[in-house]
């Protein structure tokens, strides 16, 4: 567990003050793979986790309003079968669970009684998206949590407590340390992306961590949720990486670099410096108080900036950003939450993103934008501008068009020409009250490498 059991029951309390009907988390299961016994790796819903589940597949907590975080809650599981064990191991029993959770073991009980604990009351639910579960909350009559009740949610997770961030920090750690076996591995020549995707994991492995995502380790870097693997890397070669480390009580970090093969010279390095200057002055304006869109939109700036030294685009940057010309270089956000889950409370979409009152840009590039709140101490995102040659977008009419004017196309299709690919840089960061933004994946380690 993340926490000592009296934290889960004060977050249980805190949110039973604002329910007005009970409320069902579940933990949700293994999806199967190929056949219904070949699983993928259990890995319990953020919420559940958050608020004490212990990390069994098909169990539950229920919160009633009004608890205390113990009183009115309780942790339904499924009782251990009688071959379990010789498959399985030990698991844990009714007591330990309790002790865990922080909920009385009288309140711990068979997952079948889910209807009988309810007693026929109307209730909220936040169902994981597999099937079982889904059949589950509905046989229950249990409905989908509404707005309110989500936003209950949202504000307690946005803001992380010291052993998220302990947590968190031991992610970040575990990631840095992959990605320096990474860079070991590309920037000595005469390897592949999958050998640099082995030794990331090796580390990760080492660590008692899995990845927080589906890793992307490719010279393909224009492809922003690219496979890995690819032949040989030569001189001259980009590697973008982009891998976190999920530690083992679920939460991640999410790190992006990218790795030139040899030293960068000429357009390679301008490029490179550009995304390197984007990212830390984004990750410097991660104060209390800032609007998040505006971080992106300095990124945006500089990107532009960047582009005109480069002779890639004309004009005055500021004007180039209110038109979107960055969006052809720079078509994803600035970053995204990070914590329990690698994005989020990305399963509450734009109602945990987007502040309220605010909607999410229609624009393209703009668009993509996970995150537009202003921030507070305790919350914790990514900063990760990029700059990416993707030819899929320099065949669209309707994004180029508009713009021709400030864009030097020869240039660009000469950089389409040679296979460019792109250059992110990522790192997660915390919002302090006081001292700046503290930077959980800064490591001379794995350092831009212009440095």
């Amino acid at each position: 567990m993340s926490a000592p059991n009296d934290v889960f029951r004060r977050r249980r309390a805190h949110l039973a003050k604002r329910l007005q009907r009970p409320l069902v988390i579940f933990a949700g299961h293994a999806p199967a793979r190929s056949y219904a016994t070949n699983l993928h790796r259990f890995r319990a819903a953020c919420s559940y986790l958050y608020f004490g589940g212990v990390p069994l597949e098909h169990a539950a907590l229920i919160i009633e309003p009004g608890s205390d975080g113990d009183a009115g809650c309780h942790l339904l599981r499924v009782p251990e079968g009688p071959d379990d064990a010789l498959w399985f191991g030990e698991v844990p029993d009714d007591a330990a669970l309790a002790a865990a959770s922080g909920i009385a073991q009288s309140r711990v009980a068979d997952a079948a009684n889910l209807q009988r604990v309810l007693a026929g009351r109307a209730a909220g639910g936040l169902v994981a998206p597999h099937p079982q579960t889904i059949a589950a909350a509905r046989a229950a009559g249990i409905a989908d949590a509404n707005d309110a009740e989500k936003l209950a949610i949202i504000e307690l997770r946005l803001v992380k407590d010291e052993h998220e961030l302990r947590a968190m920090r031991r992610a970040a750690q575990a990631g840095i340390a992959g990605h320096a076996a990474a860079r070991r591995v590309a920037e000595n020549g005469g390897a592949t992306a999958s050998d640099a995707f082995a030794a990331l994991l090796a580390e990760f492995a080492s660590r008692d961590c899995i990845e927080s995502f589906t890793t992307i380790c490719t010279a393909r870097g224009e492809v922003l949720h690219g496979a890995c693997g690819g032949g040989k890397l030569h001189a001259g070669d980009l590697l973008l990486v982009d891998a976190g480390a999920e530690e083992p009580t679920g939460y991640c970090s999410d790190i992006t670099r990218t790795w030139c093969v040899g030293k960068p010279e000429g357009l390679t390095r301008d490029l490179l410096a550009t995304v390197v200057r984007a990212q830390r002055a984004a990750v410097a304006a991660c104060l209390p108080g800032k609007r998040y869109r505006e971080i992106h939109e300095l990124a945006a700036r500089i990107i532009c900036e960047g582009l005109v030294d480069a002779g890639l685009l004309r004009g005055n940057p500021d004007d180039l950003v209110a038109r979107g010309a960055h969006g052809l270089f720079f078509a994803h956000g600035v970053g995204h939450l990070l914590g329990l889950g690698v994005h989020d409370l990305e399963e509450f979409g734009d109602l945990a993103g987007y502040a309220p009152g605010r909607k999410r840009p229609t624009r393209f590039g703009d668009c993509f934008l996970r995150l537009d709140r202003d921030l507070a101490p305790g919350m914790t995102m990514t900063i990760e501008p990029g700059i990416y040659l993707v030819p899929a977008i320099w065949r669209r009419d309707d994004l180029v068009t508009p713009l021709a004017d400030a864009i030097n196309r020869p240039a660009v299709e000469q950089l389409l020409a040679s296979n460019f690919g792109g250059i992110r840089i990522e790192d997660d960061v915390h919002v302090r009250s006081s001292g700046g933004p503290e930077v959980f994946t800064a490591a001379p380690e794995i350092a831009p490498a212009l440095e």
